[in-house]
């Protein structure tokens, strides 16, 4: 990512609607992924500024991942999970070392997202689960997406595929952020772009009071997700295990 956005993500991600509506999903999927083990072994790829990695400390034995060295001092600042920096698609642990991986909106920041996930794949036990979101619908790349140097939106087919082709059994998989799709897919296709000239992502938008409403209507998708699946969506959510 640009740098100002490690910046923006610290600032934002322990506060901000979307951050927080996407942690809450994820931490429901960590505990769906690892049912049964008492303590998993969880690795956060892709830790970016720590805030998720804090947030899981309570589900088990955490690691954090990152390449970026400010986002990794960022991260060591901000609270009580391990870190460490390294590359995505040559992580410096043993194979079969984690019981679950968290990948939360970084494939799509990685131009060889198959390599990467068999990467992911090698250091996960047998029956372990790879736990992962990304940006769904390809005709949704614009501005947002070039700040926060993303090689590709993903479409159901292409999300299966790499995680299949990668080594893993896609378990479960569905959208999410439905709500408000109508109004931000409005909104990012009606806004000018800017092309590559000071782009900056939405979430550097300060959401002010409607920041509460928004997070409530995630944790309303949060609690959804928990019995189905949702048709629709800014992000697609998947569970991939390792046979």
């Amino acid at each position: 990512m640009l740098q100002h956005e490690y910046e923006v993500m610290h600032a934002q991600e322990m506060s901000h609607w979307w951050f927080r509506g996407r942690r809450r999903v994820l931490l429901d999927l960590i505990r769906r992924a690892s049912r049964g083990i008492p303590q998993p072994r969880i690795l956060d790829y892709g830790c970016g500024t720590g805030g998720n990695t804090d947030a899981y400390t309570p589900l088990g034995d955490v690691v954090g991942i990152e390449p970026n060295a400010d986002a990794v001092a960022m991260a060591h600042a901000r609270g009580t999970a391990r870190f460490c920096r390294g590359s995505g698609t040559e992580l410096p642990f043993k194979a079969g070392a984690f019981d679950v991986a968290v990948a939360s909106d970084v494939l799509e920041h990685i131009e060889d997202d198959l390599g990467a996930v068999r990467e992911i794949a090698r250091v996960l036990r047998p029956g372990g689960a790879l736990v992962l979101s990304v940006p769904a619908h390809p005709w949704l790349f614009g501005d947002h997406d070039a700040a926060l140097m993303h090689f590709r939106r993903y479409t159901r087919e292409n999300l299966r595929r790499a995680l299949s082709e990668g080594g893993l059994r896609v378990e479960w998989m569905s959208y999410w952020n439905s709500t408000l799709f109508p109004a931000v897919a409005a909104f990012r296709l009606l806004a000018p772009r800017r092309g590559t000239n000071g782009v900056r992502s939405h979430t550097d938008i300060e959401p002010g009071l409607a920041n509460e409403p928004l997070a409530g209507v995630l944790a309303l998708e949060a609690r959804l997700l928990r019995y189905t699946r949702l048709p629709w969506g800014l992000s697609l959510l998947a569970i991939g295990r390792r046979g």
